[in-house]
């Protein structure tokens, strides 16, 4: 019978805790960054002009296709075979990351836009509004509304992928744990505690998405 220890939990609380703060670090790094893109993204692939959007397709399905997994190695192991750099984990781990996240954040952002009337930037330019113009005052305020959710969503799920990263030896929360473990050999209570603390990290992102899909889902109910 296993005897659970959870002493062990409590003398090196600072490992889970300076783990999750690095989890956290990168998450919002990545969020940031991988938004920046996708919305860029979002924009060349509506663009008129045929190299950029074909750019965007092809940037778009390939990144949506690629596992996380693969492309975290790719870029940390094979991409200093090709050029003359030596990333550090952390960054690679958040350019691979921010890849993964901009290209579904470039579709739904896409979605967002398009499920817009087109009637309404019709509108637009019979008032003189310029493309920018209708954009940033018609379109935008109402697809926000339904980009949102689906952003935090995205943002939950490249939390979750954050874990990924202790493949190249990112300090974040299950790197510092697989390391304790080797130390202490208290697997469940450490995998446990793990657990745990993504549960407190994730969650409040999935009250906020539930709280902007229900404030969605009325407003929809009132049209």
């Amino acid at each position: 019978m296993y005897l659970w220890d959870w002493s062990i939990i409590s003398t090196y609380k600072y490992i889970f805790l300076e783990g999750a703060l690095v989890t956290l670090w990168l998450t919002l790094l990545v969020a940031v960054i991988g938004t920046i893109i996708g919305i860029g993204l979002a924009f060349m692939k509506r663009s008129e002009d045929f190299i950029l959007s074909s750019f965007a397709k092809i940037y778009i399905e390939l990144f949506r296709s690629f596992p996380v997994l693969v492309l975290l190695i790719w870029i940390f192991y094979v991409l200093p075979l090709f050029l003359p750099i030596r990333l550090s984990p952390f960054i690679a781990a958040l350019i691979a990351l921010s890849i993964n996240l901009s290209a579904f954040v470039a579709e739904t952002v896409r979605a967002g836009i398009e499920s817009i009337p087109k009637n309404q930037f019709e509108s637009g330019l019979a008032l003189g509004f310029g493309y920018g113009q209708i954009m940033s005052k018609i379109i935008l305020p109402q697809a926000i509304k339904n980009i949102i959710p689906n952003l935090l969503g995205l943002y939950i799920t490249e939390l979750k992928n954050s874990s990924l990263a202790s493949v190249i030896a990112v300090g974040e929360l299950l790197h510092r744990s697989n390391i304790l473990i080797s130390q202490t050999y208290r697997l469940l209570e450490i995998y446990t505690t793990v657990a745990i603390t993504y549960l407190i990290m994730i969650l409040p992102l999935v009250f906020i998405t539930k709280y902007f899909e229900n404030r969605l889902k009325q407003k929809l109910k009132n049209i």
